[in-house]
């Protein structure tokens, strides 16, 4: 009998498609009972699985699939950092109808599946292609920033969050036939699986490529883990309203996990992305803009006031407002449910964070010398007067465009430029120039125009 497939976004599926979980759908329920297992990842007599270890950088969230001395994001000092053993991509699962929902099952619902995201950024001949950045407030170094463009972003299934032992990671599934091992707490009585051989506990995980910012904490500690909850989703409705997008296409994950909050990793969301995130780097003023936005959704006024002064006690509520921590007008989403308990938009630690980021700037880390010496152009670019290039390449339909500004959202190639990649580059708010084969044909007049004014 054939049967009707679902699709559903890899990161929402690692949880929603989770082993053994529910599925409501045409008016039944229907439950996961296998991975479909790609033949590629059985090893021997297939009573084993190609599975890996990942190290996962307790500062940052950074991923890394082999041990290293020290983290290829932050460069923090990883050695002799615990693994989590056994990860396995899972990409398509497979569910049958069940006649009986018990008690535990709805339990099993309602707590969820303890899902970890981690990212890798990145690297092309050996070299990280990221942008690095400082964001400042006066003297005074509040994050520090990386983007990239197609950064790998994955998502770990760990186990139910109610699971006895949280030191033990993963799900049982037979290697053979992909079959998920029942847990603990199901009734004996539900349907049966075929006959299994030993099962093997992996970590089911999901990866994709996404454009995504890291705001690292310079000093987390400093702060109340409720109040880094509260300013990253204070930043992401922020984000979608100074930028005219709908919720579900910016999404955040604090890490390096959600018990241990010192950095935010933004990410687009959509297909192809939004190209937002990038300005946020580029655009000296565009996260206190998000920052101001977050404080005007928060219910507060006499904002400019107290961003000029630097001081939150100067905010005032606006009249007739019955929001207390947080509603579905200002902070509130279906999107952040697990963090409604952490979001309080009424603390003044809060309050003062958005204040600073309001009143702070982004400052671009330059680009290295080394980097700059390769191309002829540079020397013409400087005899011409015009900014330093960045310190990474501009990317449209996933090709490098080697002179970028971002400060000016303008890129520049001596390389052919398809319709694809100009009507990319526009739809991100790009002016995308082409250069002449060799520089004695000189600079275009209109990127002089786009730099010089």
């Amino acid at each position: 009998k054939s049967g009707s497939f679902l699709s559903r976004a890899r990161f929402l599926a690692i949880s929603e498609f989770g082993p053994r979980s529910l599925i409501y759908h045409e008016g039944r329920a229907y439950r996961v009972l296998k991975a479909k297992l790609p033949p590629e990842v059985r090893e021997g007599d297939g009573s084993e699985l190609a599975t890996k270890d990942i190290y996962i950088c307790p500062n940052c969230g950074a991923c890394h699939e082999d041990e290293v001395e020290r983290c290829h994001g932050c460069d923090t000092h990883m050695a002799g950092e615990v693994p989590i053993k056994r990860t396995l991509r899972i990409d398509n699962v497979e569910a049958a109808p069940t006649e009986r929902i018990t008690a535990n099952d709805e339990e099993r619902v309602r707590q969820g599946f303890d899902i970890q995201t981690v990212f890798s950024w990145p690297k092309k001949d050996g070299q990280l292609q990221v942008t690095n950045a400082e964001f400042k407030c006066g003297e005074t170094s509040l994050l520090a920033l990386q983007y990239a463009n197609s950064a790998e972003i994955s998502r770990l299934n760990k186990g139910l969050k109610r699971r006895k032992d949280q030191t033990v990671f993963g799900f049982n599934i037979d290697p053979r036939t992909g079959y998920w091992a029942k847990s603990e707490d199901e009734d004996a009585e539900t349907e049966k699986a075929p006959d299994v051989v030993k099962p093997v506990k992996i970590v089911p995980i999901v990866r994709d490529r996404k454009n995504a910012l890291l705001l690292r904490f310079q000093k987390p500690e400093n702060f109340e883990p409720e109040t880094i909850t509260t300013v990253q989703h204070a930043l992401l409705r922020g984000i979608a309203v100074v930028y005219q997008l709908e919720e579900s296409e910016i999404l955040g994950e604090p890490l390096p996990a959600r018990d241990n909050r010192r950095a935010i990793l933004a990410y687009e969301a959509t297909e192809g992305g939004a190209g937002v995130l990038t300005r946020l780097v580029d655009d000296a003023g565009a996260i206190g803009e998000v920052a101001r936005t977050a404080l005007e959704l928060m219910h507060f006024e006499n904002i400019e006031a107290a961003i000029g002064a630097g001081d939150a006690e100067l905010l005032a509520e606006k009249k007739d407002e019955a929001c207390v921590r947080g509603c579905y007008r200002c902070l509130l989403s279906y999107f952040n449910q697990p963090d409604h308990e952490q979001i309080n938009r009424g603390s003044s630690e809060v309050a003062q964070l958005l204040i600073d980021l309001a009143r702070g700037k982004t400052v671009l880390e330059a680009r290295a010398a080394a980097d700059t010496s390769t191309s002829p152009w540079i020397k013409v670019f400087e005899d011409a007067g015009l900014p330093p290039i960045d310190t990474m390449p501009a990317k449209f339909i996933g090709v490098d465009i080697e002179f970028a500004w971002r400060r000016h959202l303008v890129a520049a190639t001596a390389t052919s430029i398809s319709s694809e990649m100009a009507e990319d580059a526009l739809d991100k708010g790009w002016e995308l120039v082409a250069l002449p084969a060799s520089p004695e044909g000189g600079i275009p007049e209109q990127l002089i125009k786009l730099l010089k004014g």
